[in-house]
Formats: C-alpha cells, structure tokens, sequence
C-alpha cells in the first residue's frame, strides 16, 4: 500500500514535495515499525506477544510508511506495483537501518534469554531443519502477504482488518515453523541481530546458520510469489469468468 503524507507535515499540491514528504515518512515510520516489531521478537518469550507487537506496528507506523517491515514484503509491493523502484529502494534502506539499531542497542539488554531470535545452542547441527522451517514458515506468511497485497486478491479492506489478518497470518507461520532459532522470516533482522550478537560476545558461531535465516525466507518467498502468479491467480480468474 502506499504511503500516505504525515497530517502534520506542510505539503502543497507540487508532486516533487508530496513525494519528498512520502520517502521522509518511509524513512521514519518504517524504520520505527521494523525496530518494534524486531523489539517484540525480543522483549515477549510467544509467538501471540510477537504477533501483538506486529499488529500495533501496523496500526501506529503502518499507516504512515505502509508497513512493509521485510525486504521481502517490499519486493511483493514492488512486484505488484503498489510501490516504486525509488521507493522500494527507501524501504530496505530504512528495514536495514532498524535492523543493525536493534541488533546494537536492542539485542545486548535480551541476549541472556533463551527464546533470543536467530539464536542455537547448537550452531550447525540442525542446518537442514533450520533451511526446511525458514522455507515452510515463510511460504505460509508471505502467500498471504501476496494475496492481501494485490488488489483484486485482497481479503479484507480496511486497515484495521488488514493489520488482524496479516498479525494471525504471521502468528500461524512462526507458531507451526519457527521452532529452530526464533525466526522473523526476515533477512535484515537476522544479519543485524547476529552481526552485533558476534561483535558484542565473540560468538561468531552463530553466524554459521546466518546463509539459512537468510536463504530460507527468499526461497520461500520465491515459491510462494510463483505460486501466487502462476496457480493461484490464474485458478480464481477461471472460476470468476466460469
């Protein structure tokens, strides 16, 4: 969705300050949005406290940016057309930002917990079920983030419906998937909080499964955006024209 300019900014009807406007809210409230959602992941030890966390970020931020807090929902954006090239490019900027904020102010005041997001005991031993778990949790999420993205596939229409859709959406993916480190199915939040995880406590170990938390979301995204295109849209076009 797009951006919509801050009621409190001074905006005339000139395009060029409108969308200066726009990329300044991005940069704000999509940094803040994925800092608190990355926060949640820290702070609550349920998959339902993550899922609270989410859903008040797209309330308060999301209006605001749009509330893609993932790269990867961004590509969906883009690739649907609800966003720009420039655009997507601030998204990410600003997604990455948040990401190694957390991981060097956020990440240092939870690291003693065991539920700590991206974290193992056993760093490499379970790397096949680390990948298959990314990858199941992340095909589940971002189908329906595809689906709720585009316009003639949306399921619910308000923003507030949207934000308890995409929030139950998302406590399902993590509740059955994301049982081997915590995940966010999201790669910027995993290389900022294992980033400063291995500079703050020398346990560069962890960063053996980073390809995994990194990989296994974009593939699961992948099949799920060629699932979206490829059956899914086509089958409810047939049955619309039937």
């Amino acid at each position: 969705m797009e951006p919509i300019v801050n009621e409190f900014s001074q905006v005339n009807d000139d395009s060029v300050e409108k969308e200066k406007a726009q990329i300044t809210n991005i940069m704000v409230f999509e940094t803040a949005g994925t800092l608190l959602l990355i926060y949640g992941a820290l702070a609550t030890e349920t998959n339902f406290g993550v899922a609270l966390v989410y859903f008040i970020g797209l309330i308060v931020c999301g209006r605001l940016s749009g509330g893609y807090f993932n790269p990867i929902c961004t590509l969906i954006g883009y690739i649907d057309g609800s966003i720009s090239k420039k655009k997507a490019m601030y998204y990410v900027g600003a997604q990455t930002i948040a990401s190694l904020i957390a991981g060097m102010l956020l990440m240092p005041m939870f690291a003693y917990k065991q539920t700590l997001p991206y974290f193992e005991r056993l760093p490499s031993h379970q790397v096949f079920g680390t990948l298959m778990s990314e990858i199941a949790g992340s095909i589940i999420f971002f189908t329906f983030i595809q689906i709720q993205t585009a316009e003639n596939t949306k399921i619910t229409t308000t923003p507030i419906q949207s934000a308890i859709f995409v929030s139950v959406i998302y406590f399902v993916a993590r509740q059955y998937t994301a049982t081997m480190g915590n995940s966010l199915f999201n790669p910027s939040a995993a290389f900022g909080l294992q980033l400063f995880y291995g500079i703050y406590y020398g346990k560069w170990d962890q960063m053996i499964n980073l390809l995994m938390y990194v990989l296994g979301p974009w593939i699961g995204a992948l099949l799920a955006i060629t699932f979206f295109w490829k059956i899914y849209t086509p089958t409810l076009v047939s049955k619309q024209t039937n």
